[in-house]
């Protein structure tokens, strides 16, 4: 009898054990910025999570991936390519418990360290489905800070995180496109059996000495463009020129991944 109690508490134990085994993974992801000249690029970003908290971190400067189209002598140029910084590099923190969102992000050589809350974001879900890598992904739609998304999302991975600031879906997104067509997120390789320890020193939650409130953030925001502008016309070949009021030039209306009002 006491064999069969000893077992029986084994079992229980083994059981609640495994069901109480922490989720942890790192997604690898590809930050894709399709320009309006038909020139892209991808920066590499890496997604750290557990059930609760997850650190997407930049982790490579952007990359060309589609060929310039030459240009004729004496032709005036767009913006096509990406301003290297000696700035530390984005991340975006997250904790489902206290509702935190920590972000860092340079903008025209200023880094700003803001605190937020996590947002809701009221997806729609819908009845599509495709495969990504091996797994089987739905389809969802939201609006969120002035841009319409459509996500890919495996409940395969059942955690609520994905990258950048998008989450909120029941599985992990693997891939996200951006209504104008000038941004997207693509998930490239999962590991869901990752080092403990490198997992759970990347979700410390990050040390801040200076904090930028989100009104002053907004504001550098909407700066973006103009102090954008600006670096790239001091940074021209004397006599070049910098196209901004035509069609293929780049549109400040469509120039950063939020929109306040």
């Amino acid at each position: 009898m006491k064999n069969l109690i000893f077992v029986i508490f084994f079992l229980i134990f083994n059981y609640t054990a495994h069901s109480q085994k922490e989720t942890i993974g790192i997604v690898e992801y590809q930050n894709i910025v399709n320009n309006e000249n038909g020139i892209s690029f991808a920066s590499s970003y890496k997604l750290y999570f557990n059930s609760v908290i997850s650190l997407y971190r930049k982790e490579g400067e952007g990359k060309r991936i589609t060929n310039e189209k030459p240009r004729e002598e004496g032709a005036t140029i767009s913006e096509d390519r990406v301003m290297k910084s000696s700035l530390p590099w984005a991340y975006y923190y997250t904790d489902s418990k206290t509702n935190e969102l920590i972000f860092r992000e340079a903008m025209a050589g200023k880094l700003y360290v803001v605190k937020d809350n996590i947002e809701p974001i009221l997806w729609q879900l819908h009845a599509e489905h495709k495969k990504i890598g091996t797994y089987s992904c739905q389809k969802a739609t939201a609006y969120y800070r002035g841009r319409e998304y459509t996500a890919w999302f495996t409940s395969e991975i059942p955690i609520s995180h994905g990258p950048w600031k998008l989450r909120g879906l029941p599985g992990l997104i693997l891939e996200v496109t951006e209504e104008t067509g000038k941004f997207e997120f693509r998930a490239i390789t999962i590991n869901l059996q990752p080092d403990n320890k490198v997992v759970h020193e990347k979700l410390n939650k990050p040390t801040i000495d200076k904090v930028t409130d989100m009104a002053t953030y907004k504001k550098a925001l909407k700066n973006k463009f103009e102090e954008t502008l600006a670096n790239l016309k001091a940074s021209l070949p004397r006599g070049a020129k910098l196209l901004t009021d035509c069609d293929i030039c780049p549109n400040p209306k469509n120039h950063t991944l939020e929109r306040f009002e």
